[in-house]
């Protein structure tokens, strides 16, 4: 019926309103639901070939010098932890704590010594995903992500029970994050990136220079001075927390008198390191050089603001700062690799999509012998699973064992089976009792004694692949008892690791 206004004169209805056709408001959703579905399955494929690539060979390699101190460490209780670290290695002490955890779930094998490493390979591949479609493209994201696991540096820290792939992965989710204070800068938001730059710190210290490479991108984008003032805010609390393991870990600088001072060579290894083989190398720097010219933002933030400090800073400071005393390995630097998988991959993305295909493929195939060399055991750094095994083959039960120098205990910690039979006849007390890595030995007099007592007729020397001609006194008196009252019966070389059978 209709109503008495409408029959005034000179008075319409209102047309009623429409919300439009529903298939368009269906189709607008139907959008939205493949868009969000598009944004989770991205990082799945980098992850996945990321993962395949960590555990293909992790449980095939032996342990080696460094991965036989995580070994050791993790399998003390949590206050001789505690304890160790207050005299050597403070920088690990967080990284230690966590592997103690994985042990008791997991135990001390090879493969559940490297699964952290694995796993934080595959979140790093992840978030490189999520960081390329967050600034560039769905396209720049998913090669990003695919280019990192496919780099021979990244997987092969993905195999050392050692805390380098986990910082990668740290700062790769902290990046992701800082981009996104950009957008969404909320207090709560830059209390977390707070909070993940300590515990990356906490991880590894040196991890530490990626907020240099943080503030280049801040200052080059021109963000306001609120978000530089939270930023500054956060990152200063971050570093405060960190600041006590900064006292201390300076007192044990000498845990790094191995490193010398860098020049030019070294980064030009790094170069090579990130890159690989030399075709790869001209491919990937063509990649990079289209990306830097070409790329386009897509939010507040740029990929060159964001991956040119981040690739190039953290490494140029370390560099510099080793002038003055050796602090640079270029594994320190490891976190800086995402920017280059960055970098390409906004080079690549810009060729069809059968091109890019076609190139990650020449890729592939071009580092392939590079990756399947570095899963031969015979190609890792030490065998010392190769070395336990001896001593388990040639051993004779009440057999003593000496070793030069008195860490390369660590041996024995890691592949404890191998040395059941043997006795050490220099420990005074253990590595976990003395807190440090080799224990406390008895001096030159006494191991003297116990080596050329009535019960030790047979003497095992364990040592590196040559010895030092500046030998400590207790190891100097190790050497001489054993040239003077006994006969070398027999000799075993390993990679790292040198055996000597002596017998009266």
């Amino acid at each position: 019926m209709n109503s008495k206004l409408d029959l005034l004169p000179g008075v319409r209805p209102a047309p009623a309103e429409h919300a439009g056709p529903p298939a368009e408001g269906a189709g607008r959703r139907r959008e939205a639901r493949r868009e969000r579905w598009g944004a989770r399955l991205l990082p799945v494929g980098p992850a996945l070939l990321a993962l395949a690539m960590g555990v293909w060979g992790a449980a095939r390699l032996p342990l080696w010098r460094d991965e036989a101190i995580t070994s050791e460490i993790a399998r003390r209780s949590t206050p001789d932890i505690l304890r160790c670290v207050r005299h050597i290695d403070a920088v690990h002490a967080a990284y230690y704590l966590f592997m103690h955890g994985v042990v008791q779930v997991f135990g001390t094998g090879e493969f559940a010594l490297r699964l952290p490493s694995i796993a934080a390979f595959a979140a790093a591949a992840a978030g490189i995903a999520v960081l390329g479609r967050k600034i560039m493209s769905g396209p720049v994201g998913l090669l990003a992500g695919l280019l990192y696991a496919g780099a021979p540096f990244a997987s092969h820290y993905a195999h050392e029970a050692r805390s380098y792939s986990l910082v990668a992965a740290l700062i790769v989710w902290l990046t992701v994050l800082f981009a996104d204070l950009a957008e969404r800068g909320s207090r709560r938001r830059y209390a977390a990136y707070g909070a993940g730059i300590a515990l990356l710190g906490l991880v590894h210290l040196f991890a530490l220079l990626i907020l240099p490479a943080h503030l280049a991108t801040l200052l080059m984008t021109g963000r306001t001075r609120t978000m530089l003032r939270r930023w500054s805010a956060a990152a200063a609390g971050a570093v405060a927390a960190v600041s006590p393991l900064v006292a201390l870990a300076v007192t044990q600088r000498n845990a790094l008198d191995w490193l010398t001072r860098p020049g030019w060579r070294d980064a030009r290894y790094l170069a090579e390191a990130f890159t690989g083989p030399p075709t790869v190398a001209y491919l990937l720097a063509a990649a990079m050089a289209v990306g830097l010219i070409t790329a386009r933002r897509r939010g507040p933030i740029g990929l060159q603001a964001l991956a040119v400090p981040w690739l190039l800073l953290p490494a140029t400071v370390l560099l510099l700062a080793s002038q003055f005393h050796p602090y640079y390995t270029n594994r320190y630097v490891i976190g800086s690799l995402p920017a280059v998988s960055l970098l390409a991959a906004a080079g690549l993305a810009r060729l069809p999509c059968r091109t890019w295909t076609a190139a990650l493929v020449a890729i592939a195939v071009l580092v392939a012998p590079l990756h399947i060399a570095q899963r031969r055991p015979e190609n890792w750094w030490d065998d010392l699973r190769g070395a336990a095994a001896i001593v388990e083959r040639e051993a004779r039960p009440g057999d003593a064992i000496l070793y030069i120098t008195a860490d390369r205990r660590s041996v024995a910690e890691a592949y404890p089976d191998g040395f059941r039979r043997v006795r050490d006849i220099a420990l005074r007390r253990t590595p976990a009792q003395a807190g440090n890595f080799g224990g406390t030995e008895f001096g030159p007099a006494e191991i003297g004694r116990r080596a050329t007592g009535p019960a030790t007729t047979r003497v095992w020397l364990l040592e590196g692949p040559w010895r030092q001609p500046w030998l400590v006194p207790r190891d100097r008196a190790k050497v001489g008892v054993l040239q003077r009252y006994f006969r070398q019966a027999g000799v075993w070389r390993v990679r790292g690791i040198t055996l000597t059978l002596f017998q009266r």
